[in-house]
């Protein structure tokens, strides 16, 4: 019984953990300003981890955070897009470690 408890914790500490879901970043590059449309951002990045308002103009955040201590291994991705309100990208930034 102790042998499967020190396993179960030797296991959850090496498998590290994450936060957010994960998505491609590769579409980043194709969103126009006051272009790409909110259709074409869910279509490419799928459903928002989050959802906001930012001065009356929605927006949407995608974001991934990993961690695993045993190798101090973290990554970190984050896009955040605003849009107009006819539907298209008003602005958005991304950042990522």
């Amino acid at each position: 019984m102790r042998k499967r408890l020190y396993l179960m914790l030797i296991v959850l500490f090496l498998a590290g953990c994450s936060m957010g879901r994960d998505f491609p970043t590769f579409p980043i590059e194709e969103i126009r300003h006051n272009v790409t449309t909110k259709r074409e951002v869910y279509a490419a990045f799928g459903e928002p981890v989050e959802k906001g308002s930012d001065s009356g103009y929605e927006t949407w955040t995608y974001y991934y955070y990993s961690m695993y201590p045993v190798v101090g291994l973290q990554s970190q991705k984050r896009l955040h897009v605003i849009f107009n309100r006819d539907g298209t990208v008003r602005n958005y930034s991304y950042s990522t470690n």
